[in-house]
């Protein structure tokens, strides 16, 4: 369920493309997440901004290592943690990930078919990781109770 290092290095690109304004670019995510109802505490404009940086650093550490989810879970569970804290809901965690794809495909250049799912790839595995920790969300069906649920109907 990682990322494969053709996707990976397709989105270091992509946010390298996005580091000279991403200031600029958390300003558009700010706003469009605007458009969703969430139920969690949204930070104000002025906190992004003055933290752009920072989540810049965080989204490429995650991306550099999304190939290798033993290295990255446990930076992507303390990220958790911090939404846990601005009462981010299940649904909340789609929202922020959908926001940000159609941030991303709005922003600067247009992107291409393979990068688009690249980010939902990268996006569907923090979402995962992210829902697994707070709220101990699994997508995974055990064969045992796979089989007689099948076997019945």
């Amino acid at each position: 369920m990682s990322l494969s290092s053709f996707q990976k290095r397709l989105l270091l690109q992509d946010i390298e493309l996005l580091k000279p304004d991403f200031h600029q670019y958390t300003s558009a995510y700010h706003r469009n997440l605007s458009s969703y109802k969430l139920t969690m505490v949204v930070p104000d404009q002025e906190s992004i901004t003055k933290r752009s940086y920072i989540l810049y650093c965080a989204l490429n550490k995650i991306i550099s290592h999304l190939d290798d989810l033993h290295q990255v879970t446990p930076f992507i569970h303390y990220l958790a943690n911090n939404l846990s804290f601005l009462k981010v809901s299940f649904n909340d965690i789609d929202s922020l990930c959908r926001a940000f794809i159609e941030t991303r495909k709005s922003y600067i250049h247009p992107i291409d078919s393979q990068l688009h799912r690249a980010w939902l790839q990268a996006t569907r595995v923090f979402a995962n990781i992210v829902k697994s920790y707070l709220f101990s969300y699994s997508n995974v069906v055990s064969f045992s109770a796979y089989c007689p649920a099948r076997l019945s109907s």
